[in-house]
């Protein structure tokens, strides 16, 4: 009996499609890359590779872009504040599981540093809050010009220093912002000069940043510790204000009126520094702005 017409045509299709999909395969089988899986050496070499520039990456990261990072996450209870109000600023520090962190290691001779600047890079200012039995920080704060602050909560974890940051709202008055100073190698600050040499910053490459100090220009040589060290140096990056990582340099011998620290600066553009030394029993601060080529 012959097959229905309506049948035949769905056996021609399938037997169709059997034909492509075979002439597929032969087709994959001539031309078949020639690449060999051997003893999966290459494929580890890659992933050394990768895991080597991960780590150098992450390394010099800048920090404090967000109030989550690893985990860890930034939750301040009040943002919004009126200019010349005495109030307080309130957070806690919350772990992967949502509980407030308490066990904190000691940075830099305290717990918690909190830097508080405006966007524009003014109104710095480097706090110390305190922290209650239940893991809330607290602060005491008044803010004498508008706009919006960035906030950085900076702390170390288990031996890791991370950093979290979010922004704080300031309202009444005028606002006008302004862009970052261009540099200059030496500026004044209550009555010290404080000359930054910083020639040749080159993006992604170690720069040493050294301080000299003076007053009535002669060397400050009697500076004494700040939190643990002859100074204590904040950067953070124009556009962003990304929070950069430096550390003081120790292992060599440098004069008495002369800070020194490290950094990386991961992109080429302008950076503002804050350096903060103490003599005279008053803690002093002088900025600057450094280009990265």
């Amino acid at each position: 009996m012959d097959t229905p017409r309506p049948y035949r045509r769905i056996a021609l299709f399938a037997l169709g499609l059997v034909v492509v999909f075979a002439a597929a395969a032969a087709l994959g089988s001539a031309f078949e890359p020639a690449v060999t899986e051997g003893d999966g050496s290459e494929k580890t070499m890659d992933a050394h590779a990768m895991e080597a520039t991960a780590h150098g990456s992450a390394e010099h990261e800048p920090a404090g872009l967000g109030i989550s990072a690893d985990g860890y996450t930034l939750r301040v209870s009040r943002s919004q504040f009126q200019l010349g109000e005495r109030g307080e600023l309130r957070f806690t520090v919350e772990d992967p599981d949502g509980e407030p962190v308490s066990e904190l290691d000691e940075l830099h001779e305290r717990r918690m540093h909190l830097i508080v600047v405006r966007r524009d890079g003014t109104e710095f200012r480097h706090l110390h809050p305190e922290m209650d039995s239940a893991g809330i920080w607290t602060v005491p704060v008044k803010f004498g010009a508008a706009g919006v602050y960035r906030a950085f909560a900076d702390f170390s974890v288990d031996g890791e220093q991370r950093t979290l940051a979010g922004d704080l709202f300031v309202s009444g008055g005028n606002f006008e912002a302004r862009p970052f100073p261009a540099h200059r190698p030496v500026v004044e600050t209550g009555g010290y000069g404080v000359r930054l040499d910083a020639d040749g910053a080159l993006a992604g490459e170690p720069a040493s940043l050294s301080f000299t100090v003076s007053r009535d220009e002669k060397p400050v040589e009697d500076l004494a510790p700040y939190l643990g060290a002859k100074g204590h140096l904040v950067a953070l990056r124009e556009g962003d204000l990304a929070f950069l990582h430096v550390h003081p340099e120790e292992d060599h011998e440098l004069a008495a009126d002369e800070i020194e620290f490290a950094a990386t600066f991961p992109s080429a553009g302008r950076y503002r520094l804050y350096l903060q030394f103490r003599h005279d029993g008053v803690v002093r601060t002088a900025e600057f702005t450094v280009v990265a080529r």
